[in-house]
């Protein structure tokens, strides 16, 4: 069985929809980094590294979906990963002050989390779509935690939730609707993680200047 409903054989350019749609996290970095300010790049540059990763996510489905090549997927989950390690730590330092104590901490705390979940999970189910679970739990946690700062936030954290479990349901049905959706539903993953995404950094963005005018406020 292929991996995606679109790809039908081995080769480069065999899944053209899922590979063009890839460009959508191109368009989700671009829209959040133009959001940032250049000359303050020291105070953000742990925004402009979300932007930036969101960027290398496209880069790796781009080249996956574009290639098969085997190691390239992994490449792609990395890109993802690296994506959710920097977001949550970024999340901890921004929303709720915390130091790299602290944040070493609740990282510690969020992997045996992560794992425990995971171990009870059927993880490869429905072409291994299980695997992301466990990321959705980590953001109905953020959401919890951001209610406590920052309404708007929270608000923009549970509409990446409610797009992420779309995006897991369209991504579980690829393989099960093959026969009658020809081109698979993957692209459409592509589309609503890219949505995500932007969702995150923006609202994440759009926190941090809400903590520096409430700073400037408070010092005027």
């Amino acid at each position: 069985m292929t991996p995606y409903c679109e790809r039908a054989a081995p080769g480069w350019f065999a899944e053209p929809l899922n590979t063009v749609s890839g460009l959508a996290y191109f368009v989700a970095a671009w829209q959040s980094w133009k959001q940032l300010e250049r000359a303050r790049w020291r105070e953000q540059w742990d925004l402009h590294l979300l932007a930036a990763l969101v960027a290398a996510v496209g880069l790796a489905a781009v080249l996956w979906h574009a290639s098969g090549i085997a190691w390239l997927h992994w490449l792609d989950r990395a890109a993802l990963g690296a994506f959710v390690v920097a977001y949550w730590s970024v999340f901890l330092v921004r929303t709720q002050r915390f130091g790299a104590v602290a944040v070493a901490v609740a990282w510690l705390l969020t992997a045996i989390g992560l794992a425990a979940l995971g171990s009870v999970l059927p993880l490869q189910a429905y072409g291994g779509t299980g695997i992301y679970m466990p990321l959705l739990a980590l953001l109905v946690a953020a959401i919890g935690l951001a209610a406590r700062v920052d309404r708007r936030l929270a608000r923009d954290l549970l509409l990446a939730s409610a797009l992420f479990l779309l995006a897991l349901v369209v991504r579980a049905l690829d393989l099960v609707l093959c026969d009658w959706a020809v081109v698979g539903t993957h692209w459409l993953w592509h589309l609503l993680t890219a949505g995500l995404l932007f969702v995150l950094v923006d609202g994440m963005i759009r926190h941090v200047r809400l903590r520096e005018t409430q700073a400037a406020q408070a010092v005027g």
